[in-house]
């Protein structure tokens, strides 16, 4: 069950009685919904190679795995070196990355919080193409640093929230991990980094965060700490 707004602020105020220092975003689930789009994309690769459509239980994997690991789970050897011409013809970033969307609410917390003197950070597990999704949006500027999976090794490995926390000189229990997966939560505990939840209950998690305008509105209670 959701925790009430009322809740999770109060929780939030908890778990960062100093204030906040940093914020380490998960990419795809919590700054955009990209499931639809990116099963829509390996359909289209598997149309191309004869095969079917993604089914239920290979989009729980893909969802979480890397674009490489995707990619040998769902095509075989031989499949798989007729793909950079597919992907030559139907480029990921002209035919799904102009469909995704940022979550409601989420550019206005990022730059409030920028002024706030939070850092802001990314771990994700995609790889290059997470730069294209930054450029799209405008919001290279605004991380630093972005762990993708072609720097450090995938989540559930927790070398992304700690190469972050060096970088920032924080200590974990200043800085939150923004997540919606249990590879984004083996993270932030291998890291010492509570996790914050986003959009989904089920999630073991310090504070489940139902959408970005109420946390921005609970972030707002905790005491400015800055960099």
């Amino acid at each position: 069950m959701m925790q009430s707004p009322e809740t999770w602020a109060s929780r939030l105020e908890e778990l960062f009685p100093d204030g906040l220092s940093g914020l380490i975003f998960d990419c795809d689930g919590v700054m955009v919904d990209s499931c639809g789009v990116n099963i829509g994309y390996y359909n289209l690769l598997l149309r191309e190679v004869g095969k079917s459509p993604v089914s239920e239980e290979q989009a729980v994997y893909v969802q979480m795995s890397t674009a490489k690991e995707a990619l040998e789970y769902l095509f075989t050897p031989e499949e798989l070196k007729l793909l950079p011409a597919i992907a030559d013809r139907f480029p990921y970033r002209e035919v799904a990355l102009p469909q995704l969307e940022l979550e409601p609410g989420l550019e206005d917390m990022l730059y409030w919080l920028r002024e706030r003197g939070v850092r802001l950070g990314i771990h994700t597990n995609r790889g290059s193409g997470m730069w294209d999704l930054l450029d799209r949006f405008g919001l290279r500027p605004v991380f630093d640093p972005v762990m993708t999976a072609d720097i450090v090794a995938p989540k559930p490995d927790p070398a992304g929230v700690r190469r972050i926390l060096e970088a920032w000189g924080a200590r974990p229990e200043t800085v939150g991990f923004l997540g919606d997966s249990a590879t984004d939560g083996a993270a932030a505990r291998g890291g010492g980094v509570p996790l914050l939840a986003y959009g989904n209950p089920a999630l073991p998690a310090a504070v489940h965060v139902e959408s970005f305008p109420q946390l921005h509105k609970a972030l707002e209670r905790l005491p400015r700490i800055g960099r």
